[in-house]
């Protein structure tokens, strides 16, 4: 697969998000579930799949570290935009709900490749 097109999921998918997240829409209101955190928490464990598959060819770890710290990134570029627009506000728990989705991301496709793959190690365990 060529590079731009493991790039363009994720480019389009930061546009939206700032699309999205600039736009005067109001989300429902719920006093038992914050509604808004678990989006932004979802919004950005996708994002971080999206960009690691963008940077799929890297070292694994560097990518999972890459990918996390863009997506945060993304999130805090969000609220400093937020911030500048009289419809929207910035609030540190967005920012606080996109990092740990990021993180969140980044653990489920550890815990995947776990799965997927099984430890040679494990292997070891067994008597010769």
């Amino acid at each position: 697969m060529p590079a731009w097109a493991r790039r363009a999921p994720a480019t389009l998918y930061t546009i939206a998000l700032f699309f999205f997240g600039c736009a005067n829409i109001s989300l429902p209101r719920t006093t038992d579930v914050p509604f808004d955190k678990i989006t932004h928490f979802a919004a950005f464990l996708g994002l971080e799949w999206l960009i690691e598959l963008a940077l799929v060819g890297t070292a694994v770890a560097a990518r999972r570290r890459t990918a996390v710290a863009m997506s945060a990134g993304v999130g805090g570029l969000l609220e400093l935009v937020q911030a500048a627009l009289p419809h929207r506000s910035a609030e540190w728990l967005d920012l606080l709900a996109d990092s740990l989705g990021a993180l969140a991301g980044a653990g489920l496709l550890m815990l995947l490749a776990r799965w997927r793959s099984p430890r040679v190690a494990g292997a070891s365990r067994q008597l010769p």
